[in-house]
């Protein structure tokens, strides 16, 4: 209850967990070359840390009933002072619904890297499918040559190493759902309640964030980790790209919001 976070979900009588890390509020990205062409790391890095930094303000657990059981944390963002709530809604099959809210209103912020949550899970869940645009990479402002499909691969390869550096790659838009699994399929599906974004790859995005300086790192710099790191959002800032030093992602593809709020269903896979 200190943390509001839900720190255990698996199968009765099964030993191993499926998931590290219970998804967590998360609103930074690795700074793209883009980025640091429009002084993204320092003008939004107040992001950085803002999911760490937190504090329960309460917890109200409801009845169960037919639908199951219904939890909210209502949390304060500390750094930056504003409210966010999660809402985990367990069903009787065991499924969890997932929403995420967030009200900035009446503080002046600057805009939002990404809106969503991320969750750790073992570096033994490496395969994928998914019902989203692909199969390459994409985000909201590069989407267009990447078609609604189903497409399957491994967590391996979701990591762009052709980059120059590291930074955020790895990213599908309109995600309907996605499913990890290990070798013998057992693992975890996602459905959005809304189309999502989602990234699962083998490195954090603190290992490939350089800070506000560019480091002198490649990605054959950054071994694996023995983790699979997955974002489930519900949008990301758009990458731009009509120039390199100092062009903002178009207006469309920014989050300028001052309110955030999506849903997503997780359940175990056997």
């Amino acid at each position: 209850m200190r943390s509001g976070a839900l720190t255990q979900y698996g199968f009765t009588g099964q030993t191993g967990r499926i998931i590290s890390r219970f998804p967590e509020p998360y609103f930074w990205r690795a700074p793209t070359d883009n980025d640091f062409g429009n002084s993204m790391p320092e003008q939004l890095g107040i992001w950085r840390g803002a999911h760490s930094a937190r504090k329960v303000k309460n917890v109200s657990v409801g009845d169960q009933n037919s639908n199951g059981l219904t939890i909210k944390v209502e949390y304060e963002l500390t750094s930056i002072n504003v409210p966010y709530q999660v809402e985990y809604q367990i069903l009787n099959d065991g499924t969890v619904v997932v929403t995420s809210s967030m009200d900035m209103s009446g503080r002046e912020l600057p805009e939002l890297p990404r809106f969503g949550m991320r969750m750790q899970l073992p570096a033994s869940f490496s395969q994928l499918s998914y019902y989203g645009r692909g199969p390459w990479e994409n985000y909201t402002d590069r989407n267009f040559s990447s078609f609604v499909g189903l497409y399957s691969d491994e967590v391996k390869n979701m990591y762009m190493q052709n980059y120059i550096r590291p930074q955020e790659s790895g990213n599908r838009t309109d995600v309907r759902w996605f499913r990890l699994t290990d070798a013998s399929g057992k693992g975890l599906l996602i459905e959005g309640l809304q189309p999502i974004s989602v990234t699962a790859i083998n490195h954090s995005a603190e290992d490939m964030d350089p800070a506000v300086t560019k480091k002198q790192q490649h990605p054959t710099n950054l071994p694996p980790r023995d983790n699979v790191y997955l974002s489930i959002d519900l949008k990301q800032r758009g990458v731009g790209g009509d120039n390199s030093w100092g062009a903002l992602p178009h207006q469309q593809y920014r989050l300028l919001d001052k309110k955030y709020s999506y849903a997503y269903r997780l359940k175990l896979l056997q």
